[in-house]
């Protein structure tokens, strides 16, 4: 008995070794890491890179942009400002995703400099803009997502498992726990950005927040807010409804900072074979149809 004994927990232990060993040689744990606190939220750690899977690339710089370029004031750059559509996260190489794109479109005579995290409402962008001042202080041009309930509320940290702070010690009990654990009983935390009315005293700082972008670029005017729908909104648009309740508020806004608004529900390149299964994310093709549409209407305003 003592011996079989013996042998059952040799043979526990090498499955629970061989388990770990296997989850390291996948990649699984090469994810970024987040800095977490009250102003902001989370925020991806400066000075990071990586490979998910040993397939999916991603990097972050010392300001912690999507972007392997260290950030630099000269020549002014193009900010990109957003969530999850913009970030892109671990499911796609970093050429995939809708900053590099963008830069593709936009050749090398500007530099885009991707702000953004997963989960993330326009209050986080502010933080992150309040954070980084010399970012924000003279941009030749910025393109600012805009989400249904991005001025709800800040979009706060919700665990390890979601936005992870340090690669896990045993790489197995992660994926166990956040791939396994989640579909047998119950879900993870929603990754989406809150939702709700806005709240007043955001959508005043918002305001500020984007003449400030405004007048601080070359010509005083220089960007623009692109409205992103899901696709369940995208659907009520083809159906000719009013997807986005804060429209009025955001049209406002981008007149008196002297703006451009781009809906992208509006726009004809865009369909609803371009989101993801989740109805939300856009598809590689779907950001490169992104990347066409900002790039054509940043040239368009730029060159005007």
């Amino acid at each position: 008995m003592k011996a079989a004994a013996i042998r059952a927990g040799l043979i526990v232990i090498a499955l629970i070794l061989g388990a770990e060993l296997v989850a390291r040689l996948s990649g699984i744990i090469d994810f970024p890491l987040y800095h977490v606190d009250d102003e902001i939220g989370y925020i991806p750690q400066p000075s990071q890179a990586g490979k998910f899977l040993h397939e999916d690339s991603w990097a972050f710089n010392d300001h912690s942009m999507g972007t392997v370029t260290p950030w630099t004031p000269v020549p002014p750059g193009i900010l990109l400002i957003g969530n999850s559509i913009v970030m892109g996260g671990n499911p796609y190489d970093q050429k995939q995703k809708l900053g590099p794109l963008l830069q593709q479109q936009m050749g090398d005579a500007y530099t885009v400099w991707p702000i953004a995290a997963g989960g993330w409402t326009n209050v986080n962008e502010m933080a992150y803009l309040k954070r980084n001042p010399e970012v924000a202080l003279h941009p030749r041009f910025f393109v600012w997502e805009f989400m249904s309930g991005g001025l709800s509320g800040l979009s706060v940290w919700h665990g390890d498992l979601t936005w992870p702070r340090a690669h896990p010690t045993w790489a197995s009990w992660y994926l166990f726990r956040r791939y396994v654990w989640p579909r047998l009983y119950h879900g993870l935390p929603s990754e989406l950005p809150p939702v709700g009315a806005p709240n007043p005293a955001y959508l005043a700082q918002f305001k500020a927040s984007v003449l400030a972008l405004a007048q601080a670029t070359s010509d005083g005017h220089s960007g623009l807010v692109f409205l992103y729908p899901n696709k369940s909104q995208y659907l009520s648009a083809r159906r000719g409804e009013e997807w986005l309740p804060e429209r009025s508020e955001i049209r406002n806004i981008a007149e008196k900072a002297g703006l451009d608004e781009i809906d992208i529900a509006r726009q004809p390149e865009w369909n609803e074979s371009l989101y993801r299964p989740d109805g939300v994310h856009p598809t590689v093709a779907g950001n490169q149809a992104l990347a066409h549409i900002l790039a054509v209407a940043v040239k368009q305003r730029i060159h005007s």
